[in-house]
């Protein structure tokens, strides 16, 4: 049997290879499987659920062994079973005396009595949740509801994920079935547990089915969960970590929001710039938040920023400031809606302003050299070519540029100082042909 498919879970694969390795050891396979689950994440066990149930064969077929007569995971029952004639029978013909061929040849016969209860053959009966979490990813709804009924009954938080998965189940039995195992379960003291599942949740969400009962998950946390929130917002889970950041946001924004900046995470600091550039925001709270996006080393992040300042009526320092920004897309932007304000005379001097000191910051330096590549003139050269000596490359390689659009005769010139840099980001600056 082909076990791995392209676009397929991993954790599925391995699933797999355990379950066909049941029959050889179900202790050593169902001590496996125990450790897969609890060792995967609610976003690989969201798609293990998919890919499971669109397998043609499930638990039941793969293994037969793992269950008993009444479809309930044998967890306790050894491979073999001792018989009245002192033979032994293999417990897996029960299953099959439900299929048409209707008899099994005994695979243990002429073993003594109880030879398989010792060793590996009897699976303890504290793997018991994992082989019924995995029947709860059925396709037969029978088996479903079985494994969701042994879950129900279990205390480890472990079979929280596979109750919550059945929230959305399409059979109403086993629906049923989970929905009072989740509700006995919706206490202050599985709010830290809720948390690191909230991936999960935000997968349900979507789910018609499972949302009645979401919403009290989510008055749970609301009201017991927002020491839990950040503590998960510190979690190294980067998903659980966007959900936390985002139920706090609903209260705490400016916390939230300078966390999700304070990472290394460019998805946060987008979902933070949507938030601190939202309508909903009190105009303090996003006074609060947007030098964190004016701070932000991309440039999509900034101009998100630059946008939100152009609507506020306090905003002309920051577009001012703006049109010294390194990026062109920003100090265009800056530069028009000060226009459309009125001030029209801004540009080139603000430019010359900002290089006319000894010392001008790098950042300061790559902005204004090139607004003079768009509005300087050739007065402008001289200072322009102080910059081509700069320690920066970054700096020389925008000197250079605005040199190539306002004064090409000076690339020409020095074409050999250009060619000689040891930075490609200045030599990419080269006439075409190079020096001569």
């Amino acid at each position: 049997m082909q076990i791995s498919d392209a676009g397929r879970s991993w954790l599925l694969d391995c699933v797999v290879g355990v379950l066909l390795t049941w029959d050889e050891s179900p202790a050593s396979a169902a001590r496996r499987l125990d450790a897969l689950l609890r060792g995967a994440t609610p976003h690989e066990l969201m798609r293990l659920e998919s890919d499971y149930r669109g397998r043609r064969h499930g638990l039941g077929v793969l293994c037969p062994g793992v269950l008993d007569e009444d479809g309930t995971p044998a967890d306790r029952i050894p491979a073999h079973t001792a018989t009245t004639s002192g033979a032994t029978t293999d417990y897996r013909g029960a299953a099959d005396e439900r299929e048409p061929s209707g008899h099994r040849e005994p695979s243990g016969a002429g073993e003594p009595s109880g030879a398989g209860e010792a060793g590996d053959d009897a699976v303890p009966g504290r793997y018991g949740p994992a082989v019924a979490a995995l029947m709860s990813f059925d396709r037969s709804g029978h088996l479903r509801e079985t494994g969701v009924a042994r879950l129900a009954g279990t205390g480890d938080p472990f079979v929280l994920p596979f109750l919550l998965l059945r929230l959305n189940d399409p059979v109403e039995q086993v629906r049923d079935l989970a929905r009072e195992a989740v509700t006995t379960r919706l206490d202050p003291g599985h709010v830290d547990l809720l948390v690191q599942l909230l991936p999960l949740l935000d997968g349900l969400r979507g789910r018609r089915r499972a949302g009645r009962l979401l919403a009290s998950v989510e008055d749970l946390l609301h009201r017991h969960g927002t020491a839990a929130l950040w503590r998960g917002a510190r979690s190294d889970e980067p998903l659980v970590r966007a959900s936390c950041l985002r139920r706090l946001a609903r209260t705490e924004p400016v916390a939230a929001v300078g966390a999700a900046f304070s990472s290394r995470e460019p998805s946060l600091w987008q979902w933070g710039a949507r938030v601190a550039t939202s309508s909903r925001l009190a105009p303090a709270e996003q006074d609060a938040l947007l030098p964190h996006l004016e701070a932000s080393s991309s440039p999509r992040i900034r101009l998100r920023a630059l946008r939100a300042r152009a609507r506020q009526p306090h905003g002309e320092a920051h577009l001012r400031r703006a049109m010294l920004d390194p990026d062109a897309r920003i100090r265009y932007h800056a530069r028009a809606t000060l226009y459309a304000r009125g001030h029209t005379d801004l540009a080139p001097q603000v430019y010359r302003d900002a290089l006319a000191p000894a010392h001008v910051p790098d950042a300061t330096a790559v902005g204004a050299l090139g607004g003079l590549s768009d509005l300087g003139g050739a007065c402008d050269v001289p200072r322009i070519l102080d910059f081509t000596a700069h320690p920066r490359a970054r700096v020389r390689a925008e000197a250079w540029r605005a040199l190539s659009i306002l004064a090409p005769s000076e690339v020409a010139a020095g074409i050999d100082r250009l060619a000689a840099d040891p930075s490609g980001k200045v030599r990419r600056h080269l006439p075409r042909g190079g020096p001569a």
